[in-house]
């Protein structure tokens, strides 16, 4: 189904490419989560990265609407933009902003992340009260957070800072395969245990989460209070299929859509594209879409045949380039104006975003992200 069968809105004919999101499929996929965990555990709803392309405002009504417990972003402009939108859930701040930003962040009532002692000592100079703050800790992902073994001495420092308020721990253990699940199973008693040490020493930790979409969708457990589902919410794989099973949940991109703009037959034998790298037998048929690199889309890697949709039918991609995407349509009758796909489904046929990941060399976030660029959304 293309997208007018979804919406009653017409697209523009000045720049017509566009993306439509299923927010149904967030609020399913959220509630999907939901019932996989203990009914005392917090779910801490990921919205970074534009919630992954997909529009952080709309994508946090929705979560809201469903009862998520808290938001979560690494941008401080997009938790402005959804505290402004009228959403009132909390909001965490994953690592991100300088200290100089902690009094504006305070001001909008988010609750930052500290992972060194300036910026906890930021929080401390610029709370009028007890200002709460999460820890995090780097479980052995090497990426932000105070290393695991230093994690309880910086932890005991920050609490007693005045003005500081220790509300929560968490670490990011995510993994894609076999080995990965292994790596991220070994390490979660060792959080657990600096959680449990960090309690017991009096520290007031509301909130502990380890588990991320990985973790939840393979099976792990732990003994935190919350979790952090990020791909999942969006129905992207967060690992390889023999260790997450996505049947349940529903991608939230729903289908990627643009038009034809332009046909050329050829009846002569002839070269096409940049240095004439691309042969064109006599009789083709070559339409161009205004869809290119600049959209989020790029070339297959060699010995790859990307396609897209037309009138239900696969169509090779020719070349890719900054506006443009050529596609072979030999043997088919088509008309500028017609709908082409390149992410969705159109009659019995479907063109998935592991497809394109697949063609392109790519992960599925990388696919998603990508038509975060300037493709105009629209909401279904």
């Amino acid at each position: 189904m293309g997208a007018r069968g979804l919406m009653a809105v017409e697209r523009p004919g000045t720049r017509p490419s566009w993306s439509d999101v299923d927010l149904g499929a967030v609020a399913a996929n959220f509630r999907e989560v939901r019932r996989r965990v203990r009914p005392d555990v917090e779910v801490i709803a990921s919205i970074k990265a534009n919630a992954y392309g997909h529009g952080a405002v709309e994508v946090a009504r929705t979560l809201a609407a469903e009862g998520a417990d808290w938001l979560a972003t690494g941008s401080f402009d997009e938790a402005v933009a959804v505290r402004e939108a009228g959403v009132d859930r909390p909001i965490l701040l994953f690592a991100g902003p300088l200290p100089d930003a902690i009094p504006a962040a305070l001001r909008h009532g988010f609750v930052p992340t500290v992972h060194d002692l300036e910026l906890a000592r930021a929080v401390s100079a610029a709370g009028r009260g007890p200002a709460r703050v999460w820890i995090k800790v780097d479980s052995g992902l090497g990426r932000l957070g105070v290393p695991l073994e230093e994690a309880e001495a910086f932890a005991r420092a920050v609490s007693g800072l005045p003005n500081v308020l220790v509300e929560g721990l968490y670490t990011h253990l995510p993994f894609q395969d076999v080995a990965g699940r292994r790596w991220a199973a070994d390490r979660l008693p060792a959080f657990q245990a600096l959680a449990e040490r960090l309690v017991r020493a009096g520290l007031p930790l509301r909130v502990t989460q380890a588990l991320s979409s990985a973790g939840i969708l393979a099976g792990l457990e732990d003994g935190s209070s919350a979790v952090c589902p990020g791909h999942v919410l969006y129905g992207i794989p967060p690992a390889s299929a023999d260790i997450v099973d996505m049947t349940p949940f529903r991608p939230a991109l729903r289908v990627v859509e643009t038009r034809l703009i332009h046909l050329s037959a050829h009846p002569e034998e002839r070269t096409a594209g940049v240095g004439g790298g691309v042969r064109l037998p006599a009789g083709a048929v070559t339409g161009v879409v205004p869809f290119g690199r600049t959209d989020g889309y790029r070339d297959a890697r060699g010995g790859e045949r990307a396609e897209m949709l037309i009138r239900g039918r696969r169509v090779p991609v020719r070349g890719v380039s900054l506006e443009h995407t050529t596609l072979d349509l030999t043997g088919i009758e088509t008309a500028v104006g017609d709908e082409v796909v390149v992410l969705g489904d159109q009659g019995d046929e479907a063109i998935t975003a592991v497809d394109i990941a697949g063609w392109q060399g790519v992960s599925v976030d990388d696919v998603v992200l990508a038509f975060d660029r300037r493709l105009p959304r629209f909401y279904v």
